[in-house]
């Protein structure tokens, strides 16, 4: 039986995180979206604020300087965060990404060092650097001759890392102070030759000559990284990738779970949308709502928030109470497909009731259907998460 009362004090930090969001993100989000120029459409201003009552070192554990949340606390802030802004939300999902792989494969010092970095003088993000523009960091678990074309090979006493990532969220930030990349040993295939590292912002050869121009999710930052003969110190180079080691190893966290709580934010905003406006569009003198058909939909995008958030719950405890066996990977994986696979409904639906006007570039449920689409593709696509559920099952897993 899962417990899903909150507690007092995540209950104030579901409430602290949502004026945040509305005050100073879903205020900005709009007008932001529209601008023109991608390129300054990051929120700098709106992040430094959020840096100020916290929100950046939540997931970070206590004994590296940071508030060390549980994952379902995590759920909430990210559901707040994203009912704002999905892209705004995407900054601290990113910065996770890059955290967990520390988390996963870093020794003390580096943890010690690259987390400090993060939480002292007023804060950063990270930059996860995984996918390459001929494949994504999830066909490992399908492919065992995975290989990258990003190399990191010795040199002395140092390393030398050359190669290009795509789809870098954070990427080129003025926020972000430090990368985790995905590279390989010169020839080597399969994952455990891929030797992740940790590469300052700034450091010569690293470069970021442009953010991508988005379709939604605008507020995020994503770009292609470029590495061009980057000397890395060998105490910046982490272990080879062992899969035994990252399945059986005790988190607090998923990445998976906290998309699908994303997905849940965006969903809830598009609903209440959806819902304010069937009650003030008058159909026959008659508010919109009171039609058959659009109560439904009003009815269906209500029941399936609910049941994905209790999912979403569900699979976050999973996690954290996995100290004494492998945690299901299975749950988490579910969340971010059923989660993503939500939003895009709900904001179809959403869009469906305001009609000829929702269409209109400038509204939040057009805003909302464009940000949509994006979540059944990144953090792994979902096909490839169902083929890899799949064969965990077929394993016994």
């Amino acid at each position: 039986m899962v417990d899903f009362d909150l507690t007092r004090e995540q209950v104030a930090i579901q409430k602290s995180v949502r004026e945040f969001a509305k005050k100073e993100v879903k205020t900005i989000a709009m007008e932001r979206d529209q601008m023109a120029d991608h390129e300054n459409i990051f929120p700098v201003e709106a992040l430094r604020k959020s840096f100020e009552i916290g929100l950046h070192d939540l997931v970070i554990p206590q004994e590296y300087g940071g508030q060390g949340i549980d994952g379902l606390t995590a759920c909430l802030v990210w559901e707040e965060l994203a009912a704002a802004d999905a892209g705004f939300c995407l900054a601290f999902q990113a910065n996770f990404l890059a955290c967990e792989m520390i988390d996963q494969q870093g020794t003390e010092a580096q943890k010690e060092i690259f987390y400090n970095a993060l939480t002292s003088e007023g804060g950063g993000l990270a930059a996860l650097a995984a996918t390459e523009p001929g494949v994504g960091p999830g066909q490992a678990f399908l492919d065992d001759q995975y290989t990258l074309g990003t190399t990191l090979e010795p040199d002395g006493e140092d390393y030398i890392l050359n190669g290009t990532k795509v789809f870098c969220t954070n990427g080129g930030s003025p926020l972000t102070k430090w990368y985790a990349v995905a590279a390989m040993k010169p020839g080597g295939v399969g994952m455990t030759e891929i030797i992740p590292c940790l590469v300052w912002a700034g450091t010569e050869g690293l470069s970021v000559p442009m953010s991508e121009n988005k379709m939604g999710q605008r507020l995020s930052k994503t770009a292609q990284v470029y590495f061009d003969n980057v000397r890395i110190p060998k105490e910046n180079v982490m272990e080879p990738f062992d899969l035994a080691n990252l399945l059986n190893k005790t988190i607090k966290i998923n990445s998976f779970v906290l998309m699908g709580a994303l997905c849940v934010g965006m969903a809830r905003s598009a609903y209440e949308e959806a819902f304010d406006y069937a009650q003030k569009r008058m159909i026959h003198g008659e508010p919109a709502i009171k039609q058959q058909l659009v109560a439904a939909k009003i009815t269906e995008m209500y029941w399936n928030i609910e049941a994905v958030r209790a999912y979403v719950w569900m699979a976050a405890r999973d996690v954290e109470s996995n100290s004494d066996r492998m945690p299901n990977l299975k749950l988490a994986m579910g969340a971010k497909v059923l989660g993503s696979d939500l939003v895009n409904r709900v904001t179809d639906e959403a869009l469906q009731i305001h009609g000829g006007y929702g269409y209109n570039k400038g509204t939040l449920v057009e805003k909302l259907y464009r940000d949509a689409k994006i979540t059944q593709i990144y953090e792994v696509p979902n096909e490839l998460l169902k083929v890899i559920s799949a064969n965990m099952m077929a394993m016994g897993m």
